[in-house]
């Protein structure tokens, strides 16, 4: 893995949610990023609240599809999620790849983990901002 240093123009929602230690992988074409489930990304039962969870695999996704297809921008067209267990406030470790690359249409999946337990999951398809 190498570390990634040269996204200078993350997105806010990135930062929002804690988004950290980006591991991008360009030979097996793979993205890591950790984030941070804060205390008030809470419901009333006190587990993260599945919209955050969402919106941290819609953002590795986002940055994902970016970095897996020449740094031109895509964006989410849908996306499905799967939640397994409850997300903890702490550190969430989020993986993503590629399903299918086509010129025009990226699909990914990816996973959000915490403890070595996977949390959730998530499927999307990503549309090329061509220019």
């Amino acid at each position: 893995f190498m570390t990634l240093s040269p996204l200078a123009n993350l997105p806010p929602i990135h930062h929002l949610l804690g988004g950290h230690n980006i591991q991008w992988n360009a030979d097996q074409t793979e993205l890591e990023i950790s984030y941070v489930a804060l205390d008030s990304f809470t419901n009333p039962r006190g587990s993260v609240e599945g919209g955050m969870v969402c919106a941290m695999l819609d953002d590795v996704m986002g940055l994902f599809a970016y970095l897996a297809n020449h740094e031109t921008p895509a964006t989410t067209i849908n996306l499905t999620m799967d939640f397994l267990r409850p997300c903890q406030v702490g550190t969430v470790l989020t993986k993503c790849r590629f399903t299918k690359q086509g010129k025009a249409i990226l699909c990914l999946e990816s996973e959000a983990w915490q403890n070595q337990k996977m949390i959730a999951r998530s499927t999307a398809n990503f549309m090329v901002l061509h220019p």
